[in-house]
């Protein structure tokens, strides 16, 4: 069988690994910091241990074209589910995969509408909107999925196609976090395709768009997990020992020279479980501290623009290396609502008469006159003076970038554009990178 150039990273990698009866020896649950253990209770996560297999047509109510599935590696994990890499033990029409990632929801929030989840809902209508869009190919797609009980409760599992890391991780391979801009505008571009194909078709928010949410894809992925002998990837398997030999470090499974080498990358906005409809809201306190928009923070109505938001600020972070806001006076406070408003008026300017007044919780840090009531004085500074002290982009290319920032970071959400008027913008109208200037960006700092 002919298998991928992965597949030799994949045997240098193991070549160098402790065996596994060595790694069981020195891995115990104090030395694996991932879901909360306390969380493995009734309602909680599903203990997931390697060699499992999950049957779906032994539980009711599934379709005739039911799978297979046998637990191979930890993927990752998050509040409310892990993920798993596993073996496709009953190949099908619909999932043809030879190995997949299966995400297994806690109990508690398998079944938050009825008999599924809004999680389920969403990614089942994203697969039936399925069109000619672009942006249908920049969302991960639910394959299969099924529900099944476990010690903790009941539990849904969704089926996926696996794929490779992370943003967050893969721009791990480049000097103070700093992607080249042409890979960031070729990112940029797909994650605009997705979103407004989120947003205009599908009447789907996302809510939680995050560097960890956006997975890499290549065709050489595609074959290291479509060709790679499940056996190679079970040596990368250590749980701690027992009893917790559920719990284990997550692994990506896709070699660090894989990604070095790519140039066709793809992107995948991924982890639903925070998304919901235009017109029906799972909470109204949305997003991760760092990247909640000004009117979640201050209690407005939202819609498709929080995403545009989050869009912005995550462009800034691969682009610049370190986040636009933190929410902290300074590096040893924790994050505030008030401290994270202070900085978008530093940097953003003063908040617009119309956001206060229709917020229904700007009492609390605005007084009559509009202005901010805490005690938080942050030096004004505009996007452009830190783009230049920090050097990341220069020239003609510097002041397009900033004016493209600039407008998804607009703090009245009406005047943000949409994902597809920012597809038009001139910082990425520029030329097309030819494909090999992609390679460089990655070469010129191996």
């Amino acid at each position: 069988m002919f298998l991928p150039r992965g597949h030799q990273a994949l045997k240098r990698r193991f070549s160098s690994l402790l065996s596994p009866i060595q790694a069981q020896q020195i891995h115990n649950r104090t030395e694996v910091c991932e879901e909360n253990l306390e969380r493995y209770c009734s309602g909680g996560y599903h203990p997931v241990h390697i060699g499992d297999e999950f049957d779906s047509s032994r539980y009711k109510g599934e379709e005739i074209d039911s799978g297979r599935y046998k637990i191979v590696g930890k993927l990752g994990y998050g509040a409310f589910s892990t993920v798993w890499l596993a073996q496709n033990l009953k190949p099908s029409h619909r999932v043809k995969n030879r190995h997949v990632a299966l995400k297994f929801l806690t109990a508690d929030t398998s079944f938050e509408m009825g008999n599924t989840t809004l999680e389920r809902s969403i990614l089942k209508k994203l697969n039936k909107e399925s069109n000619n869009s672009p942006g249908v190919n920049r969302i991960t797609k639910l394959l299969h999925d099924f529900t099944f009980s476990g010690p903790n409760g009941k539990h849904s599992c969704l089926v996926f196609k696996p794929t490779g890391p992370s943003l967050s991780e893969y721009r791990k391979l480049f000097p103070g976090l700093r992607v080249p801009v042409p890979i960031v505008k070729n990112i940029a571009r797909q994650l605009l395709q997705g979103l407004a194909y989120l947003h205009d078709t599908c009447n789907v928010v996302h809510t939680d768009i995050k560097l960890q949410n956006i997975l890499i894809d290549t065709p050489e992925m595609d074959k290291i997990f479509d060709r790679t002998p499940t056996e190679l990837f079970l040596r990368e398997s250590h749980p701690v020992n027992p009893p917790d030999n559920f719990y284990m470090q997550s692994t990506s499974f896709v070699p660090e020279e894989i990604l070095k080498n790519s140039a066709d990358i793809s992107i995948k906005l991924a982890d639903f479980g925070s998304a919901c409809y235009t017109f029906q809201h799972l909470t109204e306190w949305i997003q991760p501290d760092v990247f909640r928009a000004p009117e979640v923070i201050l209690g407005d109505e939202w819609k498709q623009k929080v995403d545009i938001w989050n869009f912005g600020l995550v462009i800034w972070e691969l682009v610049q290396g370190k986040l636009c806001f933190d929410g902290q006076v300074n590096a040893t406070t924790p994050y505030s609502s008030e401290a994270h408003l202070a900085q978008m008026q530093a940097i953003l300017g003063p908040f617009p008469d119309s956001l206060i007044k229709s917020s229904t919780s700007s009492d609390k840090y605005f007084d009559s006159q509009g202005r901010l009531m805490s005690d938080i004085h942050i030096r004004p500074v505009s996007l452009s003076s830190m783009n230049a002290h920090s050097g990341a982009v220069e020239g003609e290319e510097a002041s397009n970038f900033v004016d493209f920032i600039h407008r998804t970071l607009a703090l009245q959400p009406r005047q943000r554009p949409s994902a597809y008027e920012l597809l038009q913008s001139r910082w990425l109208r520029s030329p097309l990178e030819r494909r090999s200037s992609y390679r460089r960006g990655i070469s010129k700092w191996r």
